[in-house]
C-alpha cells in the first residue's frame, strides 16, 4: 500500500479536514491520513464570532460555499439540522466561592454576560464534533481528497525531494509520499512526537489539568428576567478561586461540561480519579451540583493532566504544524477555533509561497503567547472576580473591534488576534497581564484595562451603567465609527448586509 501526494495532512478533526478540503481548492493531491475512525469524541467544541468569520474567509476565497452555513445557528438549522450543534449567543460568567451556593447583589458583581449576538438567527454555535468531523471528512472526499482512516504512522523521513510517511493501516504496511506535511492531530501531537522536537514555555500560563465528559439529563441554570440573552444558550463559565467549569448544551439532548484548574487544586479535588473528582468538584459548587443532579456521563470521563502546551518547533522546510497542534493554552475565551482558522489560511499562503515558514512559525507562535499571557492573567485573579471581569475585557474589545474591521472592508486595522501585533495595544497588554501576575495594586491594574481598552471599544463594555450585563447594542457601534476610521451609514450598510440589524 503505497501512495503518493502533493500534501499529506495528518488528524481527520475539523482543522485537518478543512486544510485538506483548502489544498484541494488549490490544485494540490492531497492525502487526509485519520489515526482512528469517526464518529469520535473531541474537545473544542465552542465557536465564536471571529471564528465563524474566518470561516466564511475561507469558504468565499477557496469556493467552498458548504461551509457556509455552519457560520450561523439559523442557516445551520436549516441546511443540517442532522448535525448536532448548539446555540451560542454569547459568554456568561458566573463567580462561585467554594463550599457556598452561588449568589449575587443587585450591581450583579458576581456575574458577567457579553452578548455576541442581536437573536438566535445569526448566533455562533458549538460545534458537537462527533458530527461535524465526519461531515467534513465527507466534504473533503467529495472534493477529491483521499482518505485514510485506522492509519497509524511511525516513520517520518524528510529528504531534500519529499517526504516518506510509513506505517500501517488495519495491520498492513502502508507509506505515503508527499511533497509537504501538515500536522492537524493536535496538542503534543505526531510530528512533535515523532520528531522528538523540545516544549517552549507559556508565558504567565500556570501548569493546569481538565477534566471532562459529555452529559445527559443537565438541569437549568436559571436566567435572570431582563438578561441580554438566555443565559445557558452561551458558552457558561462558572469561575472559582484555581479554576472554572465548563457548560456547553447541544441540541441533541447531550450537554458538554467539564473543569480546568491549577494543579493544586485538581490534586486537592483529585480530578485524575476521573467521576470520583467530578462528584467532589460538584460538592464544593452545591449550585452547580444541583443543575447536575440528574446528569448521567456519556462515555465516561477524560483526565488531561497537563493542558497547556506549545512545540518548540513548528514548522521545517518540508513540514508544519498548524495552531491546534502546535500549541494549547486552555479552553477559557474559546480561543482554539479562531487561532485554527487562521492558521488555515496562513498555510494556504505558504503553500501558494505568499508567506515564508519562518514568518508563520513567527506569528503562530505569537499569538499562542499573547492568549497565554491573557489567560494565566485571568487564572491569577479567578479569586478576585472584579479584577478578572475587568481582564476579559480586554479579550472582549479586540475581538469586537478586530470582526467589525474585518466586516467593514478594514483588516488593516486588525491584522493580529488579540491585536498582538499593535503597537500601543499589544504591549499594553503584556504589561497589563504581567502585572496581574506579580500582584500590582488592582486599583491601578483597573484603570489601565480601561484606558488600554477605550480605542477599540465599539461596543459599549466597562460601562458601570450596565452592570456587568453587555447586550448587542448598535448605538455603541454607531458611536464608535470614528475608531474603525468610519462612518455610522458605513456600518449601518454592514449591518444590513450581514443581516445584523
Amino acid at each position: 500500500m503505497q501512495h503518493t501526494a502533493d500534501i499529506a495532512v495528518v488528524g481527520g478533526g475539523f482543522g485537518g479536514a478543512l486544510m485538506a478540503m483548502v489544498a484541494r481548492r488549490l490544485g494540490r493531491s492531497v492525502a487526509l491520513i485519520e489515526r482512528g475512525s469517526h464518529p469520535r469524541f473531541a474537545i473544542g467544541e465552542s465557536s465564536t464570532p471571529l471564528a465563524n468569520l474566518f470561516l466564511q474567509q475561507i469558504a468565499e476565497k477557496y469556493d467552498l460555499p458548504q461551509l457556509l452555513p455552519f457560520r450561523r445557528w439559523g442557516d445551520w438549522q436549516r441546511e443540517h439540522p442532522e448535525i448536532g450543534c448548539g446555540l451560542k449567543r454569547g459568554f456568561s460568567f458566573f463567580h462561585h466561592t467554594l463550599g457556598h451556593p452561588f449568589c449575587d447583589d443587585e450591581q450583579r458583581r458576581n456575574q458577567l454576560l457579553v452578548a455576541a449576538s442581536p437573536r438566535d438567527e445569526v448566533a455562533d454555535t458549538h460545534w458537537f464534533r462527533a458530527d461535524f468531523d465526519p461531515h467534513l471528512a465527507n466534504e473533503a472526499q467529495r472534493l477529491g481528497v483521499d482518505y485514510f482512516d485506522q492509519t497509524e504512522l511511525t516513520i517520518f523521513d524528510e529528504q531534500p525531494d519529499g517526504v516518506t510517511l510509513a506505517g500501517q493501516r488495519n495491520g498492513e504496511p502502508v507509506t505515503f509520499r508527499a511533497d509537504f506535511v501538515i500536522d492537524a492531530t493536535g496538542p503534543r501531537g505526531w510530528l512533535h512526537r515523532t520528531l522528538g522536537l523540545a516544549k517552549r514555555e507559556l508565558p504567565l500560563m500556570p501548569a493546569t489539568s481538565g477534566l471532562f465528559a459529555h452529559f445527559k439529563n443537565v438541569g437549568v441554570w436559571p436566567s435572570a428576567g431582563g438578561a441580554p440573552y438566555p443565559v445557558e444558550s452561551a458558552a457558561v463559565h462558572h469561575v472559582f478561586d484555581g479554576g472554572w467549569v465548563w457548560v456547553l448544551k447541544f441540541n441533541n439532548g447531550i450537554t458538554s461540561a467539564g473543569v480546568a484548574a491549577t494543579r493544586a487544586r485538581a490534586t486537592e479535588l483529585g480530578l485524575a480519579e476521573g467521576e470520583p473528582g467530578w462528584q467532589r468538584l460538584l460538592a464544593k459548587l452545591p449550585s452547580l451540583a444541583k443543575q447536575f443532579a440528574a446528569a448521567k456521563p456519556v462515555g465516561g470521563f477524560v483526565f488531561a493532566p497537563e493542558l497547556s502546551f506549545c512545540s518548540g518547533q513548528i514548522t521545517g522546510a518540508r513540514w508544519a504544524m498548524l495552531p491546534s497542534a502546535a500549541g494549547f493554552v486552555d479552553p477559557l475565551l474559546s480561543t482554539g477555533f479562531p487561532l485554527t482558522l487562521l492558521g488555515i489560511q496562513r498555510l494556504a499562503k505558504l503553500l501558494g509561497g505568499g508567506i515564508a515558514p519562518a514568518d508563520y512559525e513567527r506569528q503562530t507562535i505569537a499569538e499562542l503567547e499573547q492568549v497565554s499571557r491573557l489567560v494565566g492573567a485571568l487564572y491569577a485573579s479567578m479569586g478576585d472576580f472584579e479584577l478578572f471581569a475587568a481582564l476579559t475585557q480586554l479579550y472582549f474589545a479586540v475581538v469586537s473591534f478586530s470582526e467589525t474591521a474585518h466586516r467593514l472592508a478594514k483588516p488593516e486595522l486588525a491584522g493580529s488576534f488579540l491585536l498582538y501585533a499593535h503597537p500601543e495595544f499589544g504591549p499594553a497588554t503584556r504589561e497589563i497581564c504581567a502585572s496581574v501576575a506579580r500582584l500590582a495594586k488592582r486599583e491601578e491594574v483597573l484603570a489601565k484595562v480601561r484606558e488600554v481598552i477605550e480605542p477599540f471599544n465599539v461596543v459599549g463594555l466597562a460601562d458601570p451603567a450596565k452592570r456587568n450585563w453587555y447586550p448587542v447594542a448598535v448605538d455603541d457601534l454607531f458611536a464608535s465609527a470614528a475608531k474603525l476610521g468610519s462612518s455610522e451609514d458605513a456600518i449601518r450598510e454592514m449591518l444590513l448586509r450581514e443581516q445584523l440589524l
